[in-house]
């Protein structure tokens, strides 16, 4: 018999299902582990599934690729063998003063190894290129120049931060990634499995059928519906924009347009909550301030981004007077409202999450509940043969946030190690000049870039490790220095030249790529411009008393009325440059908290509603 992927494919099967069972046991409340054994336990078999699955070339699999995967597929699991045999050492490690023993320098450095091949299977090049920089700097940063240089790091020192202390690899990135994340990895399979998130894409199309340019509303509902789960944005383009953005050209949209519409939907699922692409608990582990802080902090930020989005698309469609979704592919009204019950285990998540209990909890919990109510219909029953798949699906949807994850942790052991990140930030300062303002300018820039070609999760815990202590330095919030960092880090998918949200939208929709990508930039305006004001005035996070919080959130509704109509050209009529640089000062001026601004703010909008009406006024008389 050949030896092929496919033949191995069992082997596979039961080590996802061993995955499955040992976080179950090991998170769900059953067992409790030790850190070293959970974190090493997970990795291992993360790491085992990654090379039997996913082969180092698309091109070709011969046979002796197939054998070497094989071959590390099994060195993963002798890492996890050391941690086992070496327990007791490694609990009771002194840092930088134990001896690092030659098997600990082997397995360490076969780990960080294992864990950079597994990145660069699964999330390409750019964040193994961005650990191996750490590495290499970690290593002969002594010889930089005065205001980059550290002080020497002995290999096995090295070693020691990264695969024995819970400062590298099997630091809280890892952590979070073996706890919370994969609960709701598997909560994301089995809603999959079970067919019930079909309701999503169905209920959009039936809530968007009268409205104008609907196709691309269905986008923004169900890319924030899936995009929150999903963790990655270009992932979500590729699940939801089969079927929006097709729909979009097909009532008119430009198909540049209808790419970039669904790569800045599938975008916001990552900053919408409660989920917010697994970084809403990472941000939590990383502030110390607690998941519902956070969540609630996120989340008007992320309404007006998607307010925004859709103001923007309606003025599109008004503009090029583009049609509604067309009868034949607007799903029947009955058929939805039976399946209405689908969207239980949705509220029964957020209910669970509100009330308190533990995130690992709410996404089992919640799992567990797909189960029993799958029974109520044979369409969505788990049969054997579906259990099994909905626990493959979850190891696999695992797979890159848990190696990604792994590989971050080595970019944060290295700036640990060096000391980079107090250096980072005077470089930073001293730049800005101690100006809050313009730091957040260069910081702003220098997290796009850092963000570029890298998921969610280990882009947020980089910029987060780098650049938000630059601003609470400067006497920033701790929440607002870590959601502005959030953001710009997100926005690298739809920022050019690397926008891999935009380019997957591009794809599907056959347009120009980089043309795309400036379209996705424009219509994410909101994004680039929100984080700034909420570092300077709180009040849009929530923060602040409640007439505060008040009027910010009735002005910044407001103000994406504005922002969208200069965006955009467009707001009772086609507006001309004047009318839009109005709207434009009016819509950032109305985002500032406070009396003055939002005045001068409602005073601009309301003069161009005023021209506007004139203009068109006279021009129906015109025609009369």
């Amino acid at each position: 018999m050949t030896l092929t992927r496919k033949t191995l494919a069992p082997v596979a099967t039961v080590m996802a299902v061993i995955l499955c069972a040992f976080q179950i046991y090991a998170t769900g409340g059953i067992g409790v582990l030790e850190a070293p054994v959970l974190r090493a336990g997970h990795l291992s078999m993360i790491l085992f599934l990654a090379f039997f699955w996913i082969p180092p070339m698309k091109s070709r699999d011969p046979v002796w690729v197939v054998a070497l995967d094989i071959m590390l597929a099994l060195a993963s699991m002798a890492v996890l063998g050391y941690i086992l045999y070496d327990l007791e050492g490694i609990l009771n490690h002194m840092r930088y003063v134990d001896e690092i023993t030659p098997a600990a320098m082997a397995f360490g450095t076969l780990c960080m190894l294992l864990v950079l091949e597994a990145t660069r299977r699964l999330s390409g090049w750019p964040l193994v290129i961005v650990a191996a920089a750490f590495i290499a700097y970690a290593m002969f940063g002594e010889y930089m120049p005065v205001s980059m240089r550290h002080d020497p790091i002995t290999y096995d020192r090295f070693i020691e931060t990264m695969f024995l202390l819970t400062d590298g690899i099997y630091g809280i990135s890892l952590s979070t990634a073996c706890t919370m994340i994969f609960a709701f990895c598997m909560f994301g399979a089995f809603l999959e499995v079970s067919t019930m998130n079909s309701v999503f894409m169905d209920l959009s199309c039936l809530l968007t059928r009268k409205s104008r340019g609907g196709p691309a509303k269905v986008a923004i509902f169900a890319s924030a519906l899936f995009g929150s789960i999903s963790g990655s944005a270009p992932a979500n383009v590729y699940a939801t924009g089969v079927f929006t953005i097709p729909l979009m050209k097909r009532v008119g949209y430009r198909p540049a347009f209808a790419g970039a519409v669904e790569a800045v939907a599938s975008t916001g699922g990552q900053i919408m909550p409660p989920v917010m692409g697994a970084a809403a608990f990472i941000m939590a582990d990383l502030t110390g301030l607690g998941y519902l802080a956070v969540i609630k902090a996120a989340l008007l930020p992320a309404v007006l981004y998607y307010l925004a989005l859709w103001i923007m698309i309606h003025f599109e469609a008004c503009k090029y007077n583009l049609g509604t979704i067309p009868p034949e592919d607007v799903p029947d009204k009955k058929s939805v409202i039976r399946r209405l019950y689908y969207l239980l285990p949705i509220g029964l998540l957020i209910l669970l999450l509100l009330s308190g209990r533990s995130v690992n909890f709410a996404a089992f919990g919640t799992t567990l509940f797909i189960v029993f109510l799958g029974m109520c219909a044979a369409a969505t029953r788990f049969t054997p043969a579906r259990f099994l798949l909905a626990l493959k699906v979850t190891a696999r949807n695992a797979l890159m946030v848990s190696t990604c994850c792994a590989c971050a942790g080595i970019v944060v052991g290295c700036i640990t190690a060096t000391g980079i990140g107090f250096k980072f930030i005077n470089i930073i300062t001293s730049l800005a000049d101690n100006n809050l303002v313009l730091m957040m300018i260069v910081l702003m820039l220098t997290c796009i870039v850092l963000g570029m070609g890298v998921p969610t999760t280990p882009a947020y815990i980089i910029v987060a490790t780098l650049g938000a202590p630059v601003l609470i330095k400067m006497g920033v919030p701790v929440i607002a220095a870590h959601m502005f960092v959030f953001y710009y880090a997100i926005l690298s998918v739809v920022t050019p030249p690397v926008c891999l949200a935009a380019f997957s939208g591009a794809a599907i929709a056959e347009a120009d790529a980089m043309r795309t990508g400036f379209i996705s930039m424009k219509l994410a305006v909101v994004a680039f411009i929100v984080p700034f004001f909420f570092v300077l005035q709180p009040s849009l996070l929530m923060q602040g008393s409640a007439m505060d919080v008040t009027q910010a959130i009735v002005t910044s509704i407001i103000a994406m009325y504005a922002l969208a109509g200069a965006m955009q050209g467009y707001l009772l009529i086609t507006a001309n440059i004047i009318e839009r640089a109005a709207l434009l000062t009016g819509g950032l001026t109305m985002l500032y908290p406070g009396t003055l601004t939002d005045l001068v703010g409602l005073g601009c909008l309301i003069g161009v509603l005023a021209l506007q009406l004139a203009r068109r006024k006279f021009a129906h008389t015109a025609t009369v």
